[in-house]
């Protein structure tokens, strides 16, 4: 009986993090949808491309379900795609079958790491991209695939910009908003667990610091996708440019979250080596664990930009002061680590330490 109703604790919980993850992408979905069907329509309809199914293809692509960096995985796979054409028509010149495929291969992602610095260095779009159209120039090679192709993912690349920049751009400061609240629940998930184990006086299962350490890395690499998106947004999207500033001063404050994360996952390391050690820990090393954890759990319920209130603000204060208490070798680390995590926590809430 009480594995049936774990059981059906854990579907409700699978059930309500799928209907999560559906809401929330639900928007996006449908805008790939429409530009996916608007692509082949243009190319199909208008142009008169007989089998323009990379069109379509671009679009779905480019705009996925994700509301992040979507113009440059737009302009990223039209350039990749113009990059491994010129390749693919050369290499079709001189050579046939499976060494033109290699050989167009090898040019092809050489020439794309090459020239895919900066802008077009992000993932591996640009790469894939240019490597996919050489392929597909050789295999399917005919008179005018190579300019069909290149008209095929201008068109789709075309849509994807009018509806990510002109039509229906993503709220820039609701992107950072959400990507702050996600890596402040993965540092107060953190936390607590550290509380826990320094109420048990016992370090963590094996292989718990490296996956508390992944998930943050993950968040934070999600926050920084956020804010160059947000960033992009308000200087291209016109219906966003009123919005500059926010964003400017919204993507200042989350920058000091890279340096709480990295304060934060120190800590952890500080405590868990303290406790693996067998080190009698601060008797206040609790209490301090517990004000950074309410701290961190106030940016994942708001989000940055929404102030700190005095009984969040005091306790950080004290923090950023913190005494050390003990004698035990990890001691001075563990309070340069608990001062650090809070004076960064007051930072990011544009906060002066000793006011």
């Amino acid at each position: 009986m009480r594995g049936t109703c774990y059981g059906m604790v854990a579907l409700a919980a699978q059930v309500t993090s799928a209907w999560a993850r559906l809401r929330g992408g639900i928007w996006p979905v449908a805008q790939t949808s429409v530009a996916a069907g608007s692509a082949w329509y243009l190319t199909h309809n208008v142009l008169g491309h007989a089998q323009p199914f990379f069109a379509p293809i671009a679009a779905a692509v480019s705009l996925s379900a994700s509301t992040v960096l979507r113009s440059q995985r737009a302009l990223q796979l039209i350039t990749g795609v113009a990059l491994g054409i010129g390749v693919g028509v050369g290499v079709a010149a001189v050579a046939e079958g499976p060494v033109a495929i290699g050989v167009a291969v090898l040019i092809a992602m050489c020439a794309a790491l090459a020239v895919g610095g900066g802008f077009f260095g992000h993932g591996l779009m640009f790469v894939n991209q240019t490597a996919a159209s050489a392929i597909l120039i050789i295999a399917l090679h005919r008179s005018g695939s190579g300019s069909e192709r290149l008209v095929d993912a201008l068109f789709g690349g075309g849509v994807v910009l009018v509806i990510s920049l002109l039509l229906f751009p993503a709220a820039p400061l609701r992107l950072i908003h959400r990507a702050t609240r996600d890596l402040g629940i993965a540092l107060r998930q953190a936390l607590s667990q550290l509380d826990e184990q320094i109420t048990r006086r016992e370090a963590a299962e094996p292989g718990w610091l490296l996956a508390a350490s992944r998930r943050v890395h993950e968040t934070l690499a999600q926050l920084a996708q956020a804010r160059s998106t947000a960033r992009n947004i308000v200087r291209i999207a016109p219906l966003r440019w009123r919005r500059r500033d926010a964003v400017d001063a919204a993507n200042e404050q989350a920058a000091q979250l890279d340096l709480l994360g990295n304060s934060v996952l120190g800590l952890l390391r500080a405590c868990q080596a303290a406790l693996h050690a067998g080190e009698d820990v601060p008797a206040d090393l609790r209490t301090a664990v517990g004000q950074l954890r309410a701290a961190v759990g106030a940016l994942a319920e708001h989000g940055i930009g929404n102030g700190a209130d005095a009984a969040t603000v005091e306790p950080l204060r004290h923090l950023a002061q913190w005494p050390p208490s003990g004698e035990a070798a990890y001691t001075p680390l563990v309070t340069l680590l608990i001062r650090a995590c809070a004076r960064d926590v007051l930072r990011i809430h544009g906060v002066n330490e000793g006011a």
